[in-house]
C-alpha cells in the first residue's frame, strides 16, 4: 500500500517539481519548449501507467511493484530486483 502511494505521490508532485524548474526551462528554451516537454514527459508517463497495468493486470497482487520486479526477473535475480525496487 505504501509503495503505491509513493508512486501515486511521485506522479501527482509535477506541481510542486515544476516550480523549482520553471525559470530554468522559460530562460533556456521559452514557453514553447515548456509546452512541448510538458506534452512529452506526459506522453512517457502514459507509457509508464499503460505497462504498469498491463502487469497489473497479468499478476494481480497486492505487494505491487516489489511482487512483480521479483516475479518478472526469475528466482535467480528476484531478491536483488526486488530490493533495488524497494531502494
Amino acid at each position: 500500500v505504501v509503495s503505491n502511494f509513493a508512486l501515486s505521490f511521485s506522479i501527482i508532485s509535477v506541481l510542486t517539481g515544476i516550480t523549482t524548474l520553471y525559470n530554468t526551462g522559460l530562460n533556456y528554451g521559452g514557453p514553447v519548449s515548456m509546452q512541448y516537454g510538458w506534452f512529452l514527459a506526459s506522453a512517457f508517463t502514459m507509457l509508464v501507467a499503460l505497462s504498469m497495468a498491463e502487469i497489473c493486470s497479468a499478476y494481480p497482487t497486492s505487494g505491487g511493484l516489489y511482487y512483480w520486479s521479483a516475479k518478472l526477473a526469475g528466482p535467480k535475480w528476484a531478491p536483488f530486483a526486488s530490493w533495488i525496487t524497494g531502494w
